[in-house]
């Protein structure tokens, strides 16, 4: 659970800090955001402080951002009940600290991170870079970035907290904390993106963007072992080679002060996974101060070539690889067939009005933003009943 949920976080935290080069304005900002996750098992509160200032303008833009992450779960969702001693509600605490910096010069935009994060058995550190270059007079801009990630991986092992090194169910166990390859608990990714957006007329915007990420390591759960039947640990693949497609379209209607954004993403994997995910938008200005957003995706993806339904794998002895998936198992419930229906709403209510019509200046440029989305999904872990966020943002 671990595993899943650091990796969708840090897949989120890229798609913030990284997208489309040249569409972000530059601006001295603090932006004060909390975000919430509910599942069946796991509940997620992540309050989130971001800044960025130029020095002196947008030639040269810092950045830092800081992130609580504190999950809790029921225990036997987890697989964890041997080490906490029976079901009960834990809670898990990740901080986050990220710096940046960005750069506009004249056609060109560059751009550069590095993140540390920490919790009880996981540690992780994130750089990358981008550049971004905008052509036919700005009508187009082609953007490519690149970031690598190194996470340390252990398991708690008793109710005191005490840990040891995770190194992935295939290996034997010396496994060591520190080094690189087989034997280390070391996940390493790389990740590749390059984009291309490109305005086609007044109204209409297009964004294609190709992405690409290399993982190696332990990407197995090392709690999860005991909900498979004789098996002491989940044995997944020690690699995992992954590329996104992702199409969207933005059209303005101006008589309706409307924008329609229809979104495509198609996903593979050679761990034979194959997700399709429609992601239509629909922006709306109610009144000059106040946007809403609403949203509606269905996501669905095909079965690992190791997941086994009735979760029963015997051989023990075998690595996990495509050449051998009977050496393979899992309780992941991500590896399987399933798919999901998501409703969404998001309202931003800008502050200039109240600025104008009161003495307090400095909330012009300032908004507030609540989301919320409902999740139906077939998998075990049944209805996200919220997923979102309230957030402040201000100029200064």
């Amino acid at each position: 659970m671990r595993v899943r949920l650091t990796l969708w976080l840090w897949l989120l935290t890229l798609v913030v800090w990284w997208g489309p080069a040249g569409t972000a304005s530059a601006e001295d900002r603090v932006t004060v955001r909390g975000n919430y996750y509910r599942e069946q098992s796991t509940r997620v509160l992540s309050p989130e402080l971001k800044m960025s200032v130029d020095v002196p303008d947008e030639r040269l833009t810092l950045g830092a951002a800081y992130l609580l992450d504190a999950v809790t779960s029921a225990s036997i969702a987890t697989g964890t009940t041997a080490v906490t001693g029976g079901d009960f509600t834990f809670t898990e605490i990740r901080h986050e600290a990220t710096v940046s910096a960005a750069s506009k010069l004249e056609d060109w935009q560059l751009g550069a991170f590095f993140r540390y994060s920490t919790e009880t058995d996981w540690q992780s550190r994130s750089l990358g870079m981008s550049v971004g270059r905008d052509l036919l007079q700005r009508t187009v801009n082609l953007s490519l970035s690149y970031a690598f990630n190194f996470d340390r991986v252990f398991r708690i092992f008793d109710g005191f907290g005490r840990r040891l090194p995770w190194c992935g169910g295939n290996v034997e166990p010396q496994c060591r904390d520190g080094g690189f390859g087989e034997g280390s608990n070391l996940l390493r990714t790389h990740y590749v993106s390059a984009g291309y957006t490109h305005i086609l007329t007044r109204n209409l915007l297009s964004i294609l963007t190709v992405e690409y990420a290399n993982a190696q390591g332990p990407m197995d759960n090392p709690y999860r072992g005991e909900q498979l039947p004789g098996i002491e640990f989940e044995k997944h693949p020690g690699e995992r080679n992954r590329v996104t497609l992702f199409g969207s379209l933005r059209y303005y209607i101006p008589k309706t002060r409307m924008t329609l954004e229809p979104r495509y993403r198609f996903y593979t994997d050679d761990w034979a996974i194959r997700a399709h995910s429609l992601d239509p938008r629909v922006h709306v200005r109610l009144t000059p101060n106040l946007r809403v957003r609403l949203r509606y995706r269905f996501y669905t993806q095909s079965e690992a070539f190791f997941f086994r339904d009735d979760m029963q794998y015997m051989d023990t002895d075998t690595p996990c690889s495509r050449a051998t998936p009977q050496g393979c198992a899992s309780a992941d419930v991500k590896a399987d067939d399933w798919h999901s229906h998501t409703g969404g709403v998001q309202l931003t209510y800008g502050l200039d009005a109240l600025a104008s019509k009161t003495r307090m200046a400095w909330l012009e440029g300032a908004w507030l933003q609540a989301t919320y989305n409902y999740v139906h999904q077939t998998n075990r872990f049944g209805p996200i009943r919220a997923l979102g966020s309230l957030a402040f943002s201000m100029p200064f």
